[in-house]
């Protein structure tokens, strides 16, 4: 069986969304490293799902960076790498590797983001990460999220779910926050609006099921939602 590709993946969503009047609903989830994400993500779908009959919702967090790994044959792990380099330093390395066309880190923020816009068109979407408030800011029926919370809990926290001494956490966050800033520079160009998102929490004072409770309030007040049913 041929591996799938992004004009595969991109067909078969686009065939779902093509007689859709109108994009989403969709949620697009930022966050601070060492924040809740992917917990959250999860918690959220299976609220969303309670209240949708058809059980619509789905979590897109490394999918993405999955489905670009099988259509370039290159290691998720080097994808995610390529995203945060600089133009062509990454790119002339694995040159030197393979002799395929090695897309470079420009060329895989733009197909994420397309695949992103694709989704969140489709609705029914929870996107964490991979810019996806800058590649939905225009597109209508969506709510952005951005968690963020004190360097010292982000430590803290890093350091216990790693099994980490304090220095290493902070190294560690250090760098991620390093790389993300350069990437959040680019989503920047893309995204004029401000503020950048809807809605900011701080993760040191709610914890994931608080912060789900408050994302569907408001997602119900956009009308992305039903009420829950009492």
């Amino acid at each position: 069986m041929a591996k799938p590709t992004i004009s595969a993946y991109l067909r078969e969503h686009l065939e779902h969304v093509k007689g859709k009047k109108e994009p989403g609903p969709f949620l697009t989830i930022s966050r601070q490293y060492g924040c809740d994400g992917f917990e959250l993500g999860q918690y959220l779908i299976e609220k969303l799902n309670e209240r949708d009959e058809l059980g619509r919702w789905k979590l897109y967090y490394k999918e993405l960076l999955k489905q670009l790994a099988e259509d370039t044959g290159l290691t998720e792990e080097m994808i995610e790498q390529a995203r945060y380099s600089k133009p062509s330093l990454f790119k002339d390395f694995l040159r030197g590797l393979q002799k395929d066309h090695i897309p470079d880190g420009f060329e895989i923020r733009n197909k994420i983001t397309l695949m992103v816009r694709t989704i969140a068109y489709e609705g029914y979407a929870v996107i964490i990460g991979q810019g996806g408030t800058a590649a939905t800011y225009d597109i209508p029926n969506g709510l952005s999220v951005r968690i963020e919370a004190p360097k010292d809990w982000r430590i803290a926290r890093v350091s216990i779910r790693g099994k980490l001494d304090k220095a290493a956490a902070a190294e560690k966050i250090e760098e991620i926050d390093r790389m993300r800033e350069y990437l959040r520079s680019f989503y920047e160009e893309k995204n004029p609006r401000q503020p950048a998102f809807a809605m900011t929490f701080d993760n040191s004072i709610f914890k994931k099921e608080y912060l789900a409770e408050l994302i569907l309030l408001a997602m119900e007040q956009k009308e992305l939602i039903a009420p829950a049913k009492k």
